[in-house]
């Protein structure tokens, strides 16, 4: 079962196939609205994870407990308890986010990838706690997905595409990357990790989950929705701020982008499609992750 073997460049097992497959099928249930398929997916998948030792014990805790404090905000009624759980559901998603939550054993599934011949050796990890971040937001908490008028959708169009060219210019104009088209051996393994976890988790998570409480909370404002979308915008850059000062500009701009087709359509899925094509453009035409001199 742990025998490893090469699948779309990744280094994979039977045992982390079992583990993550049934979490994967329920990101594309909860795709289609099917959100009672997803929540059975997951707990498949959690029970499989915990039978093969991705998770143990308070890792399987800490997911159980994100699923049952996002039913709870989403059909308490009581503003106080609500509130209090909006509070859990942001500290733990924080948490899974940046793997400090006990219990997890994310596989190493890319090491040391040259993706870029001038770039910093790239690593991935399939990364359970984020992932099930991303099912527990979009099988309970996020609003309901709708169709988006044709209007909308154009201005959307519009404004991500200026968003994505004009955050791809700065990456070259900071120096994080140059040109660098190419066709990457890892290239299915890569879009399969980035769209399904990292994309529907943060998007999800974000805009989602944080950008619907921040509209909550500007109504009585004037200014109700810009402030929301450059709110949204801004945290999105301010948690990448790790990175660099070049690198938390991009993303607040990316962020910005996101939160604005998220807030003209109440559609998740336009933010987590605008997301992907920025990290999809920068992965097949320009150095990747980023230039090793920087």
């Amino acid at each position: 079962m742990n025998s490893l073997f090469e699948l779309f460049g990744l280094t994979l097992s039977t045992s982390i196939i079992l583990s993550f497959l049934p979490a994967l099928l329920a990101i594309c249930a909860v795709t289609f609205a099917m959100q009672l398929t997803a929540l059975v997916l997951a707990l498949i998948s959690l029970l499989c994870a915990y039978s093969f030792g991705v998770v143990e014990t308070y890792g399987v805790i800490g997911v159980l407990s994100l699923f049952l404090m996002s039913y709870g905000f989403n059909y308490c009624k009581q503003s106080g308890v609500r509130w209090l759980l909006g509070i859990g559901i942001f500290v733990v998603s924080i948490l899974f986010f940046v793997h400090a939550f006990p219990g997890f054993n994310n596989p190493l599934v890319i090491e040391s990838y040259l993706v870029s011949e001038n770039a910093v050796p790239f690593s991935k990890h399939l990364n359970f706690d984020k992932l099930m971040v991303a099912i527990a937001l979009m099988s309970i908490v996020v609003p309901r997905m709708r169709a988006s008028n044709n209007k909308g959708m154009s201005q959307v169009l519009m404004v991500s595409t200026l968003v994505i060219l004009c955050g791809l210019a700065g990456g070259v104009v900071s120096g994080l990357v140059e040109w660098d088209p190419k066709l990457s051996p890892i290239l299915i393994g890569w879009i399969v990790t980035n769209l399904f976890i990292t994309c529907y988790a943060e998007e999800a998570f974000f805009r989602g989950f944080i950008q619907t409480q921040m509209h909550k909370a500007f109504q009585h404002q004037r200014y109700q929705q810009a402030l929301t979308i450059v709110c949204s915008g801004v945290l999105f850059g301010i948690v990448h701020f790790p990175a660099g000062a070049a690198y938390t500009l991009i993303a607040t701009l990316l962020g910005v982008g996101c939160a604005y087709g998220y807030q003209k359509t109440n559609n998740i899925l336009v933010p987590i499609y605008i997301h992907f094509v920025f990290n999809l453009m920068h992965f097949c035409l320009f150095t990747y992750p980023f230039l090793a001199s920087v």
